[in-house]
């Protein structure tokens, strides 16, 4: 089994990686680190660019996390996927069946949060397992 936490790299994600490290150690568990990359908007070639320079600016950010949970004792594995990081994390529990979701509460606000919705609520109401929120 394993535990999946959602990563960029930001503040609030950075909590939900430690905790994780944390629960994967003690639980024994594979941690998958995971990071929607998809840009907002459709498609076509400004989309493709702009994806292009969100995975350039995460994937390291999820390369050190990885790293990090390693030194920590824990078998982990990034994962950058082409969705908003709600649609991530839930692919990641369609395809990869984690015993349980590790996310941060956000740095947007409450007001940003209710006005565009926020990833920790959204994953709350929606997963199948449970859901950590670490603030």
């Amino acid at each position: 089994m394993s535990l999946a936490v959602g990563y960029n790299g930001g503040e609030s994600a950075r909590h939900a990686l430690q905790a994780a490290i944390a629960l994967a150690r003690d639980l024994e568990e594979t941690l998958l680190v995971v990071c929607g990359v998809a840009p907002a908007g459709g498609m076509g070639e400004e989309y493709d660019i702009t994806e292009e320079a969100i995975v350039e600016e995460l994937a390291p950010a999820v390369n050190e996390a990885v790293m990090m949970a390693r030194e920590a004792g824990v078998d982990a594995e990034g994962i950058l996927v082409d969705a908003d990081p709600v649609g991530a994390l839930e692919t990641i529990m369609e395809e990869r069946r984690p015993r349980m979701l590790v996310v941060g509460y956000g740095e947007s606000g409450r007001i940003r949060a209710a006005l565009f919705g926020a990833v920790a609520p959204k994953l709350v109401e929606r997963s199948d397992v449970p859901v950590l929120v670490v603030p």
